[in-house]
């Protein structure tokens, strides 16, 4: 009865402070854990309310609340959405002046203080735990737990002595929270946490609103990428690029095409980050060309697209970039350009990283995942879905295979062809030389070539039918590519699974392209607001011009105020009074008693 009187206090913390009427998915019971003084891992997806399985604990039991986060972008954006609440919260970082650090730690003391937000690099300098243990502390929360594991895709190597806070701290409840993380990244992070005992909870990794597709990179990438976000007018999106000079001209190219893109990566001065990164969170309409190392934290939530230029790393990479998309649960999209050489590329970076065998065989088997993923036939949320775990997802209808299944056919025969090829000629040659090889077309070819075989067998294929069969061959690791300097080298891939190919018990599926269908501008998910009446689309614009306004007197992102969501929703209710505006969803009491009477003002003008 006690702990049931605990998590109605926080429901009603939920109801009162952050203005949601109850918790969603696993949230109570991630917070019953914690209430109860017990720790927790938990993975639940973007957008799902994380944040809240640490914050309302954090309010609610005495003391105060320790949250360990990578970024200071993440932090920062936290504690702005906290004071917007109402909620006491603060961050000590490498950017606090000594005065705002003195008040802090004098916040501390006198127990004014929820939560402080700090990096594991600022935690661990010497005598911070030692300072921390001085105040009583209601929970431990480890924000982005992935980055702990080795197997993940963003491991930092700095989070792995977060497992001491368990030593120093054994009474103190502690709660490991990730969007992403596989059940091998799962157990390494109980076991670097010291959560063995914790209990789980995975929530599941579906994100309805996200509408997924990918494309075979075809000519010119950059003007895909134009054309993508020209069909997407006024609408926010982030584009990752592989590297940072693609960033740059991505970024130029958009931005000579009207659109309004700004490029984003780590060699630009800091001070030019800052203002790019406050200008794409401010604007409406606003895009980002990107590394991946841009949007861990960046909690924008109407970013309506997310291009990948050039693929991630894996699946987990994948999930965390375009669930960047579509925070605020209403349509989205994920697009991913890939091709043969991106494969190459990331398989010879990972060759490249100073890792054990071990780690360096796991995340090439990830990457392979990504790739089929990719280049499969099947439901794309699907596969990521069964990637973590979920093995009974039902196709989700709207992504691009499922809304046009692509077609495919059986190239055993000619993958025979193509792997014996590489065979006799012995991994020497790149893939344009194999495929004259095979079409009989060497130029100047030498005796002993021509009296292989292979020479010639293959001219039932086009050329082109033949790069596309080398590319699917290197996707399912039956070929390798070997660097070379720069001139690729074709080489048989897995031995075992070759041999399969062979002898026939294997079969080589591959999708039958349409460059000119691929390439057709696919249907994209409308905003809902072009489905309200133009009364209500007039408010919601008076309204966002209202929150831009306030936002901008503040130095806070608009969205720190209020979502879209939320004022969608006060567009349709019109409410009259402040009772009637307590009502909608995401208006707590901090919010109501600061802005209510200003949006009550916006509606009886509209």
């Amino acid at each position: 009865m006690a702990f049931e009187s605990v998590l109605d206090e926080a429901r009603d913390v939920l109801r009162r402070t952050f203005g949601h009427a109850d918790f969603r998915g696993l949230q109570a019971g991630v917070i019953g854990e914690a209430l109860a003084g017990r720790s927790a891992l938990a993975v639940l997806p973007t957008g799902g309310g994380k944040s809240l399985c640490y914050q309302i604990p954090a309010i609610v039991r005495p003391g105060l609340g320790l949250v360990v986060s990578p970024l200071i972008a993440l932090m920062a954006g936290q504690v702005a959405g906290m004071r917007q609440q109402g909620v006491a919260a603060a961050r000590l970082d490498s950017n606090a002046t000594p005065e705002e650090r003195t008040e802090i730690w004098r916040r501390i003391g006198e127990g004014e203080l929820d939560l402080l937000y700090m990096s594991p690099e600022g935690l661990m300098q010497p005598g911070m735990l030692d300072r921390i243990a001085r105040h009583p502390l209601s929970l431990i929360a480890i924000d982005e737990a992935h980055c702990v594991s080795q197997w993940g895709h963003d491991f930092r190597p700095e989070y792995r002595s977060l497992g001491r806070l368990a030593q120093m701290f054994p009474d103190v409840p502690r709660l490991a929270v990730t969007a992403t993380a596989d059940a091998r990244t799962r157990d390494d992070i109980r076991a670097q946490l010291h959560l063995e005992d914790a209990r789980e909870f995975v929530d599941s990794f579906a994100r309805p609103e996200l509408q997924l597709s990918a494309e075979r990179k075809a000519g010119g990438v950059a003007a895909r990428v134009e054309a993508l976000v020209k069909a997407r007018p006024g609408r926010s999106g982030v584009i990752y690029s592989g590297s940072r000079k693609g960033t740059e001209e991505l970024a130029e190219r958009l931005a000579s095409a009207g659109v309004p893109a700004i490029a984003y990566h780590a060699g630009l001065d800091k001070g030019v980050r800052d203002r790019r990164l406050t200008q794409f969170l401010n604007e409406d309409g606003a895009v980002v060309v990107a590394t991946i190392a841009f949007g861990m934290g960046i909690d924008k939530p109407d970013v309506r697209y997310v291009i990948h230029a050039d693929p991630p790393a894996s699946i987990e990479a994948y999930w965390q970039e375009v669930g960047r998309a579509g925070r605020d649960g209403q349509p989205a999209e994920g697009i991913t350009l890939y091709g043969a050489s991106d494969i190459a590329w990331a398989l010879r970076r990972i060759n490249e990283r100073d890792v054990g065998p071990e780690v360096k065989q796991a995340q090439v088997k990830k990457a392979r995942q990504l790739y089929s993923m990719l280049d499969g036939l099947g439901c794309r949320a699907v596969a990521v879905r069964r990637y973590f775990g979920e093995e009974t997802s039902e196709p989700c209808g709207q992504c691009d295979v499922c809304i046009s299944p692509p077609a495919s056919h059986d190239a055993t025969k000619a993958a025979q062809m193509a792997l014996s090829a590489v065979h006799r000629l012995g991994g020497r040659f790149g893939r344009g030389r194999v495929i004259d090889h095979l079409l009989g077309k060497t130029k100047d070819v030498h005796p002993s070539e021509a009296e292989l075989s292979t020479f010639g067998v293959g001219g039932d294929l086009t050329a082109s039918e033949w790069r596309t069969l080398m590319d699917q061959l290197l996707f399912d690791g039956l070929l390798i590519e070997d660097p070379n300097d720069g001139r690729p080298l074709v080489g048989l891939g897995d031995a075992e699974a070759v041999r399969a190919v062979y002898r026939g018990e294997r079969r080589v599926e591959v999708r039958t392209h349409d460059r000119k269908a691929d390439r057709t501008e696919r249907r994209t998910r409308a905003s809902p607001i072009l489905d309200e009446t133009a009364e209500t689309q007039a408010l919601f614009a008076a309204l966002r011009a209202w929150r831009k306004d306030e936002a901008s007197a503040q130095s806070v992102p608009p969205y720190v105020i209020f979502h879209d969501k939320t004022l969608l929703e006060i567009a349709r209710a019109r409410p009259a009074n402040l009772g009637a505006l307590g009502q909608a969803s995401g208006v707590g009491k901090g919010k109501l008693d600061r802005y209510g009477p200003g949006i009550l003002q916006v509606v009886r003008a509209a």
